[in-house]
């Protein structure tokens, strides 16, 4: 169940958007992307949604993508059990979609496993140090984008809705298990916003099957913070911003 209501996630949103590193590093080329002209943000629209043409759309494009990007030979981008049982979220330009991802969550009233979890990888065993069965965490996962946009900024508004939606439904950890070049990537766009994504160099992810030889890499962020800066106006309501979310 969510912490704070749907009306407060804009608000989230806005506080990154407004975070000191958004102008305090621009000569990093990805903060100069994100703050570029709004005009792909103003024909983008940003949603949750578990509408059956998009999520179709959105599992092509994912496949399609892990295969050409991370050079996997035999991924399928089909929904899987997962899929039905997290947020979904798409971006889209009329009805064709250009970039999407999930978030899966684990709460103390529902526990779940975490798609990068199986029998030779447990979270609540791995970070052992973070207590996860006190805690409400989740999982980023099968991020993608369409290649004309992946140097633009759709996928730092995208980053930041995921962000905002995490905090909202009370996440205090986000893991992400992705090759290391993407992880480092993922971890540039969350220093923009002024967020620590932790790279866990230590941690050894299990060699499977479906990585076919792909070096993995598990990430963490500690959202704890803005969990608490939020806290005390989470009976608040905000106007829904117009905009390409």
């Amino acid at each position: 169940m969510s912490t704070m209501p749907e009306e407060v996630v804009p608000e989230i949103t806005r506080r990154i958007s407004k975070s000191p590193y958004y102008s305090s590093v621009p000569e990093s080329t990805l903060a100069r992307k994100a703050l570029r002209s709004t005009r792909i943000q103003e024909k983008v629209v940003f949603e949750f949604s578990h509408d059956a043409g998009l999520v179709h759309q959105y599992c092509t494009m994912r496949e399609n993508m892990f295969i050409s990007v991370w050079g996997l030979k035999h991924f399928s981008g089909e929904k899987d059990r997962f899929d039905d049982s997290s947020h979904l979220m798409v971006a889209r330009k009329g009805l064709q979609v250009i970039a999407g991802g999930r978030l899966t969550i684990s709460t103390a009233a529902r526990r779940m496993a975490m798609p990068m979890e199986g029998p030779d990888f447990l979270l609540q065993q791995v970070f052992a140090d973070f207590d996860l069965a006190s805690h409400t965490y989740g999982e980023f996962s099968r991020l993608a984008i369409l290649p004309e946009y992946r140097s633009g900024s759709v996928f730092p508004e995208l980053a930041k809705r995921f962000i905002s939606k995490a905090v909202a439904e009370g996440v205090d950890f986000a893991f992400n298990m992705a090759p290391l070049p993407l992880a480092r990537s993922y971890r540039q766009t969350m220093q923009v916003f002024g967020l620590n994504w932790k790279i866990c160099s230590d941690i050894t992810v299990p060699d499977r099957e479906e990585f076919e030889g792909i070096k993995m890499a598990v990430s963490v962020m500690d959202l704890r913070s803005l969990r608490r800066e939020f806290r005390d106006e989470s009976k608040a309501r905000w106007e829904e911003p117009v905009f390409a979310g």
